[in-house]
């Protein structure tokens, strides 16, 4: 994508050094298939990993937490090499484009993102309101100035038949293949915008999100992308979950053209495809939840992933519920993922067991408290009852929202008594924040307020589920879209002064700690939630 911000791959390994020292943690090993390799050499993993338990010793009754890092190293081919791509636009070129140059934004941002094209790539463009188009048929990019002057033509009529265009989007893709002799290395993506509700066509959400699940069943990945207050982010999410794609919220049209090329970045930089999670729990396990992903009253539990790009680190929590027995070593189960490598096509395999000690003293099981994966349980639960709370606010719970709200960082700040970790610290500030959002959007007379809060908010949830809390705190070591929003907000307000990079370095960090001296933050230039907020960047 890469919309999400990441540590550095150096920060990662670092963390896995860490984890080996203690008891709780096991490497995952790659084991790569002899299928896709050339000769008897085989690839490097698409995917490193590690797994810490929270605690080796547990106590009967307690649940048990699991935190597994993911990283895809960087590649170390000329991007000359890199696998060909099969890249479609869905573009809503709907009445309600009109406002605000919108439709003025999109062309730029598209027609900078077919730009990017070479000639063994392919290109394809669907244009849809009530109407849908094929602008531009599926071919190998060898006139893009063609392709851009059809952008050019786009202007803002009719209603939004969003399922239409996304059909007829998917199928222009995945029909390329067979008609242009595309080969199996080729990576297919579908790139859907939108301003709008869907209230042409078909309109149902459940509807909608299987065809982007059918694409990927044909390895054709779905992003979406929301432009503005409008839309509606829920079907959106979905269709980007369904589809193993990325879901990006756009407040403001200028932000379309990094979002584009971020989106082209992560696809020319894809390392690992198909990418399967998969729980298998012992006969002790009654209960097994991938948080924020999947859950199951039994012992297995799986969810698939979006494809892992190039210097991307993820996390997932894994929370499990025991009948734990007698007292002494349990088999638990085994952690397993496995995926394909985008560069050689060869298939890979992560598997990791998971075993703990049980124990009747509870002295002894809190000595072996992993901090890193209890710090990152108190995050993930914060995270998933926020979830719920912002249910209820859009449901126009709003004092009941504000409740929810006000027990999690009671409870956080509980926690924290005993952990006294900085990363439960900000996240205190950020629910401080939330609190403080969710009253100015309830109390505005302008239902957009409460439409911006509430999108805003669920995409920092979105992106806080594999690890990426970037929406509540960036500080240095931190990459990304998120780092280049800061940066300009920054240069905008006079304090930055270097060149927009998306790399959070000691310049970008000073410019932090200036701008919270002026405005009686805490000058430490760590941009946590006060300042994002005071910047208009949360």
């Amino acid at each position: 994508m890469l919309d999400r911000t990441s540590r550095t791959r150096g920060n990662f390994f670092r963390k896995i050094k860490k984890s080996v020292a203690l008891s709780a943690t096991v490497l995952g090993l790659a084991l790569l298939s002899s299928t896709g390799g050339a000769g008897d050499a085989k690839p490097a993993p698409a995917l490193e990993s590690s797994l810490t338990v929270e605690r080796t010793m547990i106590v009967k009754g307690h649940p048990i937490y699991v935190l597994i890092h993911f990283a895809a190293p960087d590649l170390d081919i000329p991007s000359a090499r890199r696998p060909p791509l099969n890249f479609t636009l869905v573009l809503d070129r709907s009445g309600s484009m009109a406002d605000k140059g919108k439709i003025e934004y999109l062309r730029q941002a598209a027609k900078m993102a077919v730009g990017q094209l070479r000639e063994r790539d392919v290109v394809s463009v669907v244009e849809f309101d009530d109407r849908i188009t094929l602008l531009w048929p599926a071919s190998h990019p060898a006139d893009i100035d063609a392709v851009k002057r059809k952008i050019d033509e786009l202007t803002p009529r009719g209603s939004t038949n969003l399922a239409g265009g996304l059909e007829l989007g998917i199928d222009e893709n995945s029909g390329a293949a067979k008609r242009l002799g595309l080969s199996g290395e080729t990576l297919d993506r579908v790139i859907l915008l939108s301003d709008g509700l869907a209230n042409t066509g078909i309109t149902d959400h459940g509807e909608i999100a299987r065809l982007a699940s059918a694409a990927r069943t044909k390895g054709v990945r779905v992003s979406t992308i929301g432009l503005g207050v409008d839309y509606d982010e829920d079907l959106m999410q979905a269709i980007a979950e369904a589809g193993g794609g990325r879901y990006h919220y756009v407040e403001s049209p200028t932000q379309l053209a990094s979002i584009f090329e971020d989106e082209m970045k992560g696809a020319f930089a894809t390392r690992a495809r198909d990418v399967h999670l998969a729980f298998h729990g012992s006969s002790a396990v009654k209960r097994a939840e991938l948080i924020g992903f999947a859950a199951s009253d039994g012992p297995n539990v799986g969810a698939d992933w979006p494809d892992f790009y190039a210097g991307e680190t993820r996390t997932v929590l894994l929370r499990l519920e025991v009948d734990a027995g007698a007292e002494g070593p349990l088999d638990l189960g085994k952690f397993d993922v496995v995926w394909r490598d985008a560069q050689s096509g060869a298939s890979g395999t992560l598997d990791m067991p998971i075993r703990v000690v049980v124990t009747n003293d509870t002295a002894a099981s809190d000595r072996t408290v992993n901090k890193d994966v209890a710090v990152e349980a108190a995050l993930a639960e914060s995270e998933r009852d926020l979830a719920n709370d912002v249910k209820l606010y859009q449901q126009g719970n709003y004092d009941q929202a504000r409740a929810g709200n006000a027990a999690i960082i009671a409870g956080l700040k509980n926690r924290n008594g005993t952990l006294k970790d900085e990363r439960i610290a900000r996240k205190i500030e950020a629910m401080s924040v939330e609190q403080d959002r969710m009253a100015a959007a309830a109390a505005a007379p302008s239902p957009e307020a409460q439409a911006s809060y509430l999108k805003a908010s669920k995409q920092r949830l979105y992106r806080a589920k594999s690890g990426d809390r970037s929406g509540y705190t960036l500080q240095q070591g931190d990459k990304g879209l998120a780092v280049r929003q800061l940066q300009s907000a920054l240069a905008a307000a006079g304090y930055y002064h270097g060149k927009i990079t998306g790399d959070y370095d000691k310049t970008t960090a000073d410019a932090v700690r200036a701008y919270q001296t002026a405005n009686t933050i805490p000058a430490d230039g760590v941009a946590g939630a006060a300042t994002q907020a005071k910047l208009g960047l949360y």
